[in-house]
């Protein structure tokens, strides 16, 4: 391991090693961003960096890509994809440690060799849930920043909360019987209701176990002698937030990393077929490639949309989800007693180019999960949503869509013997108020986020000014 290089240089200017976690909502953003470091700049190059299960379940494409943009991979012991929906808590920690092992060795190899080669990396960019490349970068006295791929609200909360804010949300949940109503009030942040802030924070998760991995994430940033965070979002949409963390943390907003290209086929099906409809008449449904549905709710969807008589593009990728012990069942099967019905109504795909269906004239409304690069896409399409979030940061992206940008409404969800359910009703309503009622407040508050987010990533926008500042710190 080569340690001498307290400042490493490159002969031929900046090179930049990109790390991503193998799933959709790290690789979309870290690799646009990557293409923009590659394609905008100078004399800079890019590694990018992901698990060799992200190749083989292809979800990127080295395609089109500039001479100064090459790919590497690294294994986390799954290189045909590990399933997170059907895998136990001890099962998931195993595999983050193992990625940790694995892919130290293979970077390590890779940092090495690219040394040997003269031409050294100048700075690591990494994103969540990967401190330990962080801990590499520091062993060979790479500067290194933080790829946050959440909104800046979210890092704050979760901030705070390792800051002196875990008990008081801790009491907020023991209490939420007598006070379901009760809000936290975080420095420079709107207020949040228990059913807002990151699902990983309230104690009954499911998922707690990745609280440590936070936790972890923003001790090791104090450990940077100039920590630095690179955040999916801009200026304009959370200029609060931006102003909310402390510990000398550099927030730098180079958002949002949204693709304005696409190379998928203009005679797709689905495409002809939105090409039939009326302007903002069709609603867009997809709950992206982790959250899965459960059959009830599933089924609360499927007779809201039957009974609606909206036409409607529903994407329905591979996913299953654990009916008992040992037994899955994929989402598409829950749905199949309805298929007939749907068709006449709408299209169910498998796949479609999300952000061009998004911008597509006769989309009216989107029936989102609230991922933050599904949140982004739509502020950027400038598409109204109904705000449907099931995990992770989306209770937090549906409370900013639907209060603080004014874009949609978000669904109420009631417990039924022990199981979280929107029902078909519900769902009615929103969309009704998003495609009817409010159809006109909710699509103007969108396009204006919308040219603010085009402004923003222009040259001389916000966005870009950022990221140019961050590319002549590493030349």
């Amino acid at each position: 391991m080569v340690n001498d290089n307290d400042s490493p240089k490159s002969p031929t200017g900046p090179h930049f090693l990109f790390v991503t976690f193998p799933a959709q909502g790290h690789i979309n953003p870290s690799l646009e961003l990557a293409k923009r470091l590659a394609g905008t700049f100078t004399g800079v190059r890019v590694t990018f960096a992901a698990p060799v299960s992200a190749y083989n379940r292809r979800m990127l494409s080295k395609e089109n890509v500039l001479e100064t943009l090459t790919f590497a991979t690294y294994s986390d012991g799954h290189d045909n994809g590990f399933r997170y929906s059907t895998s136990s808590d001890k099962t998931r920690q195993l595999y983050m440690s193992e990625m940790k092992q694995r892919g130290r060795e293979t970077l390590t190899e890779l940092i090495d060799e690219n040394h040997r080669q003269n031409r050294p990396f100048t700075c690591v960019v990494y994103t969540i849930l990967l401190t330990w490349v962080a801990e590499l970068a520091r062993e060979f006295k790479i500067p290194s920043a933080l790829l946050w791929v959440q909104p800046m609200t979210v890092f704050s909360i979760f901030y705070h909360y390792f800051n002196g804010y875990a008990d008081t949300i801790s009491e907020m949940a023991e209490n939420i019987q007598n006070n379901p109503s009760g809000f936290i009030k975080f420095p420079s942040l709107p207020l949040f209701n228990l059913r807002d802030l990151p699902s990983f924070l309230v104690p009954t998760n499911a998922y707690a176990f990745v609280l440590p991995a936070f936790r972890e994430q923003i001790e090791s940033l104090k450990q940077e002698e100039n920590p630095k965070i690179l955040v999916n979002s801009f200026q304009e949409l959370e200029q609060e937030a931006l102003t909310s963390v402390l510990d000398n943390i550099k927030i730098v907003p180079i958002g949002p990393l949204i693709t304005s290209s696409t190379n998928s086929k203009t005679d797709a099906e689905y495409v002809k077929w939105l090409d039939t409809k009326r302007d903002s008449s069709v609603l867009y449904i997809s709950f992206g490639t982790l959250a899965v549905l459960s059959k009830k709710q599933l089924v609360e969807l499927c007779k809201a949309l039957i009974e609606s008589r909206r036409p409607f593009l529903w994407v329905i990728t591979d996913k299953s989800y654990r009916i008992k012990e040992d037994v899955e069942e994929k989402e598409e099967d829950s749905i199949r007693s309805f298929r007939e019905e749907l068709n006449e109504i709408g299209m169910v795909v498998s796949w479609c180019d999300q952000f061009r269906a998004l911008k597509h004239r006769s989309i009216g409304c989107y029936v989102t999960h609230c991922g933050w690069n599904s949140s982004l896409e739509s502020l950027v399409a400038g598409v109204p949503v109904v705000a449907f979030p099931q995990w992770t940061d989306q209770m937090t992206n549906a409370k900013l869509l639907e209060d603080c940008w004014r874009t949609g409404v978000r669904v109420m969800e009631r417990k039924e013997g022990g199981e979280v359910v929107v029902e078909s009703g519900e769902i009615r309503r929103c969309v009704e108020e998003v495609m009817e009622e409010k159809a006109e407040e909710f699509r103007s508050n969108a396009a204006r986020w919308s040219g603010l987010a085009a402004e923003t990533v222009r040259e001389g926008g916000s966005s870009f000014n950022h990221l140019k500042a961050f590319v002549d710190e590493h030349r």
